[in-house]
């Protein structure tokens, strides 16, 4: 009885092991760097019975060109999964499939994954920049593809994200697939609602579904403030090392200095620094304010940003490369060395020229009277001062020209 038993069992597997398998995979059709999910399906593969084993062959090995990765057994004909291949892959080129378990021997499919021309089957977002959305506000949003499927996903998920991260003072509704009767594509529409404390700036949009995978496109569009709280000046401009100085703030119109005082720091190379900052404010008016400025011996000569803040905002605002650290007074008062006033006497022109960027000059008569004075708007190592222009009278004159590392006095003749 024992014999009949164990030639019984083995009849069957190699009955079992006889009977044909099939393998094929969706989608079949891929290009370099995409990502997407797959189904594939067998007949007697005994996915779910066994423990199974998927790879992708070319030239006869293993390659890690293409990975299957996120294996999900369904049943024994089913295991869907996630297929990535690499980035530098070229087309045309054909991956089979390698699938094996504990129970069948491996198969290679012919049919596997085929490396093809981009533009004919990565499924990606397709619109125009939306424009932009006031905090507090709300628009349609009409999102088209371009070998996407939406209408046939089954399920579509769209989310809003600022800088790659989903935004939780956005939210979408009334989303729902619609078809474009002329072209019969189908697209997504959704309405975009903005809360009053989304943070202004650009937004990405990620559209996700089990057919094309993730899509993202960026800066869809733009969430503006209505009424911005900015500063429009601040007087003045520049400080010495080892300085403390008043400074006069200027908002415009919707600012609320008294209501919202702002936060202002001083930013160098993206780095906030500890060397100049702001230590007293007077309010004057919503719009009106004088700060006291103290520069550490330390700080780092040069320009910064200023970067300001209100308590109701969560952007961060900038005033690019406005304020400008110089060197401590009485450091290199004279340098003729590394500024150049010439010539002496001038007549129509008068050059100036510093081996460092020229911050201002002034001209002073002998009694200390200021005649001219004139700050560089750009950054310059050089100017040329036309005197037919400035209309001085012929006589004696001084010339202070302020640099980034020195300010030089030098006594000039004008004929």
């Amino acid at each position: 009885m024992k014999t009949r038993i164990t030639i019984s069992i083995l009849l069957t597997a190699i009955s079992l092991g006889l009977v044909a398998q099939s393998v094929t995979i969706s989608p079949n059709k891929a290009s370099a760097g995409q990502t997407f999910a797959v189904t594939i399906s067998g007949k007697n593969t005994a996915f779910l019975t066994g423990v199974n084993t998927i790879d992708f062959v070319y030239n006869s090995a293993i390659t890690s060109d293409v990975i299957f990765t996120n294996q999900n057994v369904l049943n024994d004909s089913v295991i869907t999964g996630t297929v990535t291949i690499a980035s530098g892959v070229a087309y045309p080129k054909n991956f089979q499939l390698r699938i094996s378990n504990t129970i069948n021997p491996p198969i290679n499919i012919g049919g596997g994954i085929s490396i093809i021309n981009t533009d004919t089957i990565i499924p990606r977002l397709n619109f125009g920049h939306l424009g932009s959305i006031n905090q507090g506000g709300y628009s349609t949003l009409i999102i088209r593809g371009i070998n996407t499927h939406f209408g046939t996903a089954k399920n579509n998920t769209v989310k809003i994200c600022k800088y790659g991260i989903e935004s939780k003072s956005i939210a979408v509704s009334n989303f729902k697939v619609v078809e474009n009767r002329i072209t019969n594509e189908m697209s997504l529409s959704l309405d975009v609602y903005v809360d009053l404390k989304a943070k202004i700036g650009p937004y990405s949009i990620i559209v996700e579904n089990e057919i094309d995978g993730k899509m993202t496109s960026d800066t869809v569009f733009t969430v503006m403030n209505p009424f911005p709280m900015s500063i429009i000046n601040i007087e003045h401009k520049y400080a010495k090392r080892n300085e403390e100085k008043e400074i006069y703030i200027v908002g415009a119109s919707n600012t609320k200095f008294k209501s919202n005082p702002p936060t202002i720091l001083f930013v160098k190379n993206n780095v906030i620094s500890k060397d100049v900052e702001i230590t007293n404010m007077t309010i004057q008016s919503d719009v009106n304010a004088i700060a006291w400025l103290k520069v550490k011996p330390t700080a780092e000569m040069g320009k910064y940003n200023i970067a300001y803040f209100y308590p109701s905002d969560l952007d961060t605002m900038y005033l690019t490369n406005y304020f400008s650290i110089l060197a401590a007074t009485g450091t290199n008062e004279i340098a003729e060395n590394t500024t150049k006033i010439f010539p002496n006497p001038a007549k129509n022109l008068l050059n100036i020229e510093s081996k460092n960027n020229v911050i201002s000059v002034h001209i002073f008569d002998l009694m200390g009277k200021e005649i001219m004075n004139k700050i560089s708007e750009k950054t310059t190592q050089n100017l040329q001062l036309d005197l037919t222009q400035i209309e001085i009278p012929k006589g004696i004159y001084f010339i202070k020209v302020q640099s980034m590392e020195s300010l030089v006095t030098q006594k000039i003749i004008i004929e």
